[in-house]
Parts: C-alpha cells; structure tokens; sequence
C-alpha cells in the first residue's frame, strides 16, 4: 500500500537535493588544480607613444584651472551692472512746485555700496527716502553729484534690490501770459559706470483747474507721449494732466505754463481769523469795547479798581471748515519708509491730496503735523487749522 508525499517532506527532499548538488560543485572546484603558466609562443608589440591632443583631451584637469573660486557665488572681480527704473511726478500747487523721484533700482552680480545721481546744475535735493539706506553713513550732495549710501537687500543669487526716492521742493509762480518751465532731469548714468539701462515714467500733475499746460515739442527728444489711463499705478492720480515714458534719462521736456487767475480762491483775513475770504465780501471791522461805569445804587463811591487776573496767552484754533478742503482719511504708509499720510479732499473740484508733513498743501498752507487721529495745518502767520480723523482701517 503506497503513501502519498506531504508538502513538508517535498520541501525537504528539494532542499536536500539542492544541498548535495552544492556540495559536488565544490568538491569539483576545490579538486581542479591550474597549471603553471607557460613561456609566451608570440613576440609583444614594441611600444609606440599616444596622440598628445587625445592625451589632453582625456586628462583630469586641477582645481586651478576654474580658477580658485567658488562656483556658488558671484565673482568680485565681475562689475556691478545697475538696471534703473525711476517714476517721477512734478505737482504744481498754487505757489509751489514738488517734484518726487522714486528709483528702483536692481544689480547684479554683487551689492554696490552707494548709488550715485547727477543733478542738473542749481539744483539740490531737499530730502532723500530710501528703506535700505546704511544707517552709519549720511546721504550728502558734492556740486551736481548726489551720494546715497545703500545695503541692497537680496532678492536671489547674484541679484539685489534698493528703492531711493528723492524730493525737490522750491517756489512756483505762474503768470496768465504764460512761464516756460524745464523738468530737470536726474541722470543715474551720468555719475556712475555700468549702468545697463536707465527707463522710466514721467508725469505733470496740478490739481483742480489751476494752470493751463501744454508741452512744447523738442527737436530729437527722447521722450514718449503716454495715455494718462497706462500711467503706473504708483504714479496714478486724477491731478496728472499730461504723462511720457523715456529710454534714457538725459530727456528735454519744457512746458509752456499759463496761470487761471479767475479761478483761483484769493487768500485775505477775515473775522473769525479763518484767513479765507470770498472775492467781494466786505471787511468787518471790530467795534470798540463800552465802557462800563459805576452802578446808580452806588452814588458817591469810587468805582474800587478790581484785579486784574492773569491770563494764559492760548492761541485758539482757527476754523478748519472754512478753509477750501477737508480731511478725508489718515492713512498708514510702508513705502518708502514708513510714515504718515493725510488724504484731502479739495471741495469744489473733489481733487484728492496726499500731503506728509511739511508739505504745502495750497497758498500759504501746509501740514504742521499728523497724529493717529488729527491733522494740523499751519499759514504764514501761524494760525493753526485742526481737522479730526482715523486711520483708514478704523473707518
């Protein structure tokens, strides 16, 4: 009677099976013994030299054949190339004129230290704004050639990033013949080496319905006529009459500006120490003081002369209504540093003004201060206008 095989016992008959072949294999192995080598039957090659620029080809180069340095970051001995943008906006007010430009500038492959403008000759900067300016060096202004110390920030390998804005403030008056004004124009190029390209934006810009100004066409000039509607969002403002783009900064733009004295509010005193007067309102002049006598039940008695207290001189505020704008928010401002902003609005044209202290807003007026809920505008005679607000976000 026969028994059939489990699956246990297969499996170790195979393993047995595989294990006695192994062991044959390597007896066979063990038993072979090679022969010593014999004499060579055939004569070898003489030896005949290599291709010399296959050898160079072939052959492992050092280390200072790169050069020694590392591949990782840029090279020193390269030159910082700079690459310019600049957006620049010329606000005419009543009496004076502001003109603000804002350069981004980009380098690469290394930082440059200080970033150098030329000015057209008389003038000069009233204050410069930048957010990596180096705090252990001052900006300073050597005849036409300004200096901004800067520590670009790193955007990327071998590619950095700096932001100046520079301001220029100084009277304007313009007569109903007309005044010919130049923009003078601010040159990175011209006072710094590598400077790749140097592009840009340009606007005019003067609030209500103050001048009349048309652009004079200049034989060969550089500049390019642009649609208020494509003006930079930074640059961007109902105010801009008349907006140009420019390859290179050594442009030539003259205005021919025209003054509309009709519509121009007249600045004169009147009562209540507002300093607005509409043209035609007559002056009121303030009456005298009566005089007060003694009383009738006190006949015959001297009127006792009574103390005179002291008084504290506090100048009151003036009325901030009757001045031709209203506060419209107070905002909080990052760029280019932060700071500030007063948003007015002008009544009769709905004109919107952003002002910062210190600048003039129209006339004789500008902004003494702003706080975190007030503004406080200062005239000639140091009068003082109080508005109260907020900052935009408690609106």
């Amino acid at each position: 009677m026969t028994r059939q095989v489990t699956k246990e016992q297969a499996v170790f008959l195979a393993g047995a099976a595989l294990f006695i072949w192994v062991m044959v294999k390597l007896m066979l192995f063990l038993a072979h013994q090679s022969h010593p080598p014999g004499n060579p039957t055939v004569a070898a090659p003489a030896p005949q030299p290599g291709d010399a620029a296959m050898r160079d080809l072939l052959a492992t180069r050092g280390l200072d054949a790169y050069g020694g340095r590392d591949f990782f970051f840029p090279d020193a001995s390269q030159p910082t190339q700079l690459f310019v943008r600049g957006l620049v906006s010329h606000s005419f007010l009543r009496t004076s004129l502001i003109s603000r430009y804002t350069y981004e500038c980009r380098m690469s492959p290394n930082a440059a230290r200080e970033v150098r403008f030329q000015l057209p000759a008389g003038a000069k900067a009233t204050d410069i704004f930048c957010k990596e300016m180096d705090e252990e060096r001052k900006w300073g202004q050597d005849g036409r050639t300004l200096v901004v110390p800067v520590n670009p920030i790193l955007l990327k390998r071998a590619y950095y990033r700096c932001q100046i804005t520079i301001v220029m403030q100084g009277p304007f008056a313009a007569s109903a013949a007309g005044t010919a004004w130049t923009a003078p124009a601010i040159s990175c190029g011209d006072a710094m080496p590598n400077v790749a390209c140097e592009v840009g934006c340009l606007t005019i810009a003067a609030p209500g319905d103050l001048y009349d100004i048309i652009a004079k066409e200049a034989p060969g000039s550089t500049l390019t006529r642009l649609a208020l509607e494509g003006v930079p969002k930074e640059l961007a403002a109902t105010s801009n009459k008349l907006a140009f783009t420019y390859r290179q900064a050594n442009y030539t733009l003259t205005l021919d500006i025209k003054a509309k004295h009709g519509d121009v509010a007249v600045a004169r005193p009147t009562k209540g120490g507002t300093g607005i007067r509409p043209k035609g309102e007559p002056v009121l002049k303030p009456k005298g003081e009566p005089v007060i006598g003694p009383k009738g039940g006190d006949k015959g008695k001297e009127a006792q002369p009574k103390e005179e207290k002291p008084k504290l001189d506090i100048p009151k505020a003036a009325d901030a209504d009757a001045l031709p704008f209203k506060l419209a928010a107070i905002l909080r401002v990052h760029e280019p540093e932060p700071r500030r902003q007063a948003v007015l609005r002008n009544k009769e044209s709905g004109e919107y003004l952003r002002k910062f202290e210190g600048d003039v807003v129209m006339d004789d007026l500008k902004i003494n201060s702003i706080t975190d809920d007030a503004v406080i505008i200062e005239d000639s005679k140091g009068k003082h206008y109080k508005f109260r607000g907020r900052f935009d976000d408690k609106y």
